[in-house]
Order: C-alpha cells, then structure tokens, then sequence
C-alpha cells in the first residue's frame, strides 16, 4: 500500500535523527547496525523516487532496453552459449587453447539416476573458468582458464567407478571477464543442473580436492554416488552424511521439482 508524503516524510526525518552526525563515528557502528541503517536508508530511497515518479504527469516506458545492463549481457552470453554445437568433453580437451568464460556440460549415458536428462539439451553442470588477469581484454591475455577448468572436469569423470567419459558432452564459449558470472548464474538459474553445488542435491563434482594429510575433508555427494577420486576416498575423508539411497532419492525429488527443460524457459 503507497506512503502517503507526509508518512514518508515523517520516516525519513526519524531515520535522519538516528544517523551519526560525523561520518567517522560510522566506524564505531557494529556490522549489524550498519547494514540495517543502509537497508533503511535504501528503502527510504526507493519511497522517495516512487513518489517522485507519480508526481510527474509522464508516466515511465514499460520497457526499456539498456545495452550496458550486466544482466542484459550475461542474458546474451547465456543464449550464445547453448547455440554453440556440442561436442565430446574428451575431445575439447585434447589441446589448449586461450581464454576464460562459461561452459555447459551434458550426459547421454545410462546411470540411471539421470535418465531424465540423458541425451536431452539439459546440462548436468554448468560453471565458470576466470581468468589469470581479471580484466585481461584478449584471449591469451585470460590465459587458459577455461581448458584447464574442461580438463579437471574431464578428469573428474575419468576416475569415477561408474561414469563413462564417452558419455559425456560440452559446450563453452570464450567471454570478457565482466560478463562471466553474470552469465553462469542465468544459466544455473534456468536449468538448475543436478550436479551444481547451488542445488545441494549432488554436489561436489567441481570440487578441486583437499590433500588429508594437510586437511580432512568431508566426503561430497558426488563422490559418494561416483566414487573414485583418489583424494575423496581417502580413509582420512570423512564419508558423507547422506548413504547413497538418499543421494538417489535426493535426484529423483530434484528432477520431479525441476523437470528437463531444452531450452530457457
């Protein structure tokens, strides 16, 4: 329900007596206290320009497109991705090549804990490789990031007892550094792939390892349902928390959740 002026003018006024009145004094402030006065603040702002706006006798475009938007781009990213051809994961890795950027890797096997995907347009993973330099402009200037982040993948799937690496497909696409993230969190919002950690179903496949002797790590759901990776099943790595039936329980749920799409949609 809209403020009226003089609520809002009443807020803002209150909000203003319990601001310090030297800017120094906001390093005394605990963390807490300073995040609820710019959350205060800020929505004393968007107040503010609400009723800035219906003042004004021109009402504002239902749609505007900007250019420059970060989500705008990643949006652009996602799309140019998946319009890529697919082709083996052991093949893209075969020789280096520069750059960082986004990728998207898909299965066509028979686990059957992933026959809802098998062989569809939907990614079992997607992620991200940044590059050596964070703003670096040119391909070789990112290093080779994102075949180094394909490789580790590919090795990843290599050691498992119960994946065939023949079953397995990419694909990835070189970006400035600016628009990498913004395009992997589209993506992983719009498929919401089985094996991103973000899901909390199975995840732990892009996980680079911890070496026990130097610090215990807890066995992941991944390497728990793919067993394999010599440092995850490391009698110093704690077994993970979830058996196997939950883990398979725990996809199945997911995939009746979120069903395989082929597309954004």
């Amino acid at each position: 329900m809209p403020h009226k002026p003089t609520e809002i003018l009443a807020e803002i006024i209150k909000l203003a007596q319990t601001l310090p009145t030297n800017p120094a004094d906001y390093a005394e402030l605990s963390s807490h206290k300073r995040r609820a006065i710019r959350r205060d603040l800020e929505g004393a702002i968007l107040r503010l320009n609400a009723a800035g706006q219906s003042l004004d006798f021109i009402r504002q475009p239902k749609h505007v497109f900007d250019p420059t938007s970060p989500k705008v781009i990643g949006d652009l990213v996602a799309h140019t991705l998946l319009a890529q051809d697919k082709e083996p994961l052991a093949t893209a890795v075969k020789q280096s090549f520069y750059g960082a950027g986004v990728y998207a890797i898909y299965y066509s096997g028979p686990f059957d804990c992933y026959a809802p995907i098998s062989g569809k347009e939907h990614p079992i993973y997607v992620g991200k490789a940044d590059p050596d330099a964070l703003h670096a402009p040119t391909p070789e200037e990112q290093g080779v990031a994102l075949h180094t982040r394909l490789k580790d993948h590919n090795r990843t799937i290599g050691s498992a007892d119960n994946l065939d690496l023949g079953d397995f497909q990419c694909r990835y696409l070189v970006v400035r550094s600016a628009w990498v993230e913004t395009a992997e969190d589209l993506l992983i919002d719009w498929f919401r792939p089985v094996w991103n950690r973000q899901m909390k179903v199975c995840q732990g496949f892009g996980k680079h390892g911890d070496n026990p002797d130097t610090r215990s790590n807890k066995r992941s759901p991944w390497d728990a349902l793919h067993a394999g990776r010599a440092w995850a099943t490391s009698e110093e790595n704690t077994p993970s928390k979830k058996t196997v039936a939950e883990i398979r329980a725990d996809i199945a749920e997911h995939f009746k959740k979120h069903p395989p799409k082929s597309s954004r949609g």
